[in-house]
């Protein structure tokens, strides 16, 4: 792509970063001119221009590899926001379906719960009515049993009946005073202090001679508890407790010293300089095995370059990607290259695409040729796509120059009549744009060969100023891939040394935890 004529900038600088800041130049690129062209003045093309500005910076931005750390925060703040209204938004539907289901069930005055409770608690209800009829029952059955035992009519009170000639009551009265004097008289012998054999006179005795050897037994516990908590005797308990503090100190401090070579933390050390090693030794054998692998695959490479091979490969890798691209539109790809035409002995023209039923153009045929050589200059192509047509029985032609191989007078893409020529890299998806165009465009000259109309005529001047601006805007679309390619590229180099360092700094923390726990379990084995 042409770089564009800029006449000298003249630029009023603003305050600070975030004031707009007025520039003034002039383009005499016939490209931005035509684009400029599609907007009316005023703040429409204003936006436009605005947009293409900021676009190619970010491009360039890009393109060196760099991150733009505003526009990351810019996103990662609108997508934080809506990720917030968007659970807010969900927090209210669930509010409202909550809200719902417990109205319908607990609404005062007409939630089912409460109904149903207020149709079991009310005066005449269900539960009412249950326990009402089982008391009624339970009154009937009491007062038979009642009137039963405890009646006017019953035993019961017959033989209570203090009047008449019932003795029960009289006789119960005299062993009930026999019982309770008895019972007074022994209470009054065990608690007086002349009967030596009393529990009073025994509880006496007993503590008195227990008080007595309590003092002396606390009096000699009291001296053996002193001399195990002094320092002074070498048996003692807080002699040995300071003893073997301090053993275990001398045993910590001699493991965590470097000095020591047979300590924990220097083996740990002499672990981690071993390791560190052979992490060197095994990133300098990958890069090796890095380098002699890349350097085979270049020498594959050069050597398919140079040999008619490689023609051959770029014309079976344009018939698959032609096969995927017919197979979505519905038309059939059939391969030519190695079959006899309609001309004698003549194999011009590698594949042929027929127009599916389903459209305007049904059955019109498409000839494509694919050429990755570099002596086959614009004059020839224009004339091998002829015979590719005539050959093929074919209305439009298009032929496939390879990016490696093109010479300098090969366009990227262009129409010359019914033939197309175009440039596509078997190993990029960035030309993929270029082909697809170009089958789109001979598939439009096929409609217009198969129409005759005025009207038709009219249209077809559309799609050929349409052709024109897809041209421009698939040039600006392989730069732009080119540049993401590059931030990309970048971008996981990034990634993949974040995931080795992240890995190896975790490997290590696992290995210094090992190690600790050692010391430690050495340190209560000792204790």
């Amino acid at each position: 792509m042409s770089t564009p004529d800029i006449a000298p900038i003249q630029t009023r600088p603003a305050g600070s970063v975030s004031e707009p800041a007025i520039v003034t130049f002039a383009v005499n690129d016939p490209k931005v001119l035509l684009a400029l062209a599609e907007h009316p003045e005023g703040p429409a093309r204003t936006h436009f221009l605005v947009t293409a500005l900021k676009v190619g910076v970010l491009s360039l931005k890009a393109a060196r590899g760099t991150l733009d750390s505003d526009t990351v925060r810019r996103e990662g703040d609108r997508l934080m926001e809506q990720l917030g209204e968007r659970l807010n938004a969900w927090r209210g539907k669930f509010e409202e379906r909550v809200t719902g289901s417990l109205s319908h069930y607990f609404d005062p005055k007409q939630g089912l719960f409460v109904e149903r409770v207020d149709r079991l608690t009310k005066a005449d209800g269900e539960l009412a009515t249950v326990v009402r009829q089982q008391v009624k029952d339970a009154e009937q059955s009491l007062s038979r049993v009642f009137d039963q035992f405890i009646g006017e009519n019953s035993q019961l009170l017959k033989a209570l009946d203090p009047s008449g000639d019932n003795q029960l009551i009289a006789n119960l009265q005299r062993t009930l005073d026999g019982v309770v004097q008895a019972q007074n008289a022994s209470i009054l012998h065990q608690f007086s202090l002349d009967n030596k054999e009393g529990a009073l006179v025994r509880f006496l005795s007993e503590l008195a001679a227990k008080h007595g050897d309590l003092n002396q037994a606390l009096s000699a516990n009291m001296q053996a508890v002193v001399a195990e908590f002094s320092l002074d005797k070498e048996d003692s308990a807080l002699s040995r407790l300071v003893h073997r503090v301090e053993t275990a100190q001398r045993s910590l401090t001699s493991e965590l010293s470097l000095d020591n070579e047979n300590s924990a933390l220097k083996r740990m050390y002499k672990m981690f300089q071993e390791h560190q090693a052979t992490m060197l030794e095994n990133q300098r054998q990958l890069a090796a095995t890095l380098d002699a692998a890349v350097q085979a695959l270049q020498a594959r490479r050069q050597e398919a370059a140079r040999g008619t091979r490689h023609g051959v490969e770029f014309e079976q890798a344009l018939g698959q990607h032609l096969r995927s691209l017919a197979a979505a539109a519905g038309d059939v790809v059939e391969d030519t290259g190695s079959t006899t035409g309609l001309i004698d002995r003549c194999k011009v023209g590698d594949h042929v695409i027929t127009i599916g039923p389903e459209k305007v153009a049904a059955g019109a045929r498409i000839v494509v040729e694919a050429k990755e050589s570099a002596s086959c200059d614009l004059a020839r192509t224009l004339e091998e796509a002829d015979l590719a047509r005539r050959n093929r029985g074919a209305g439009v032609g298009v032929f496939v120059h390879s990016t490696k191989t093109a010479p300098a007078g090969i366009p990227a893409f262009a129409r010359y009549g019914h033939d197309l020529v175009v440039q596509w890299d078997a190993e990029s998806e960035s030309g993929d744009v270029w082909l697809q165009a170009a089958l789109m465009v001979a598939t439009a000259l096929s409609v217009r060969a198969a129409s005759h109309g005025k009207q038709d005529a009219a249209s077809f001047a559309k799609i050929d100023k349409a052709i024109e601006r897809l041209a421009r805007h698939a040039e600006d679309f392989t730069e732009i891939d080119t540049c993401a390619n590059t931030a990309r590229n970048a971008a996981e180099k990034i990634l993949k040394r974040a995931a080795l360092m992240r890995q190896g700094l975790s490997d290590q923390v696992e290995v210094i935890a090992g190690e600790f726990l050692k010391l430690k379990d050495r340190a209560a084995d000792r204790e």
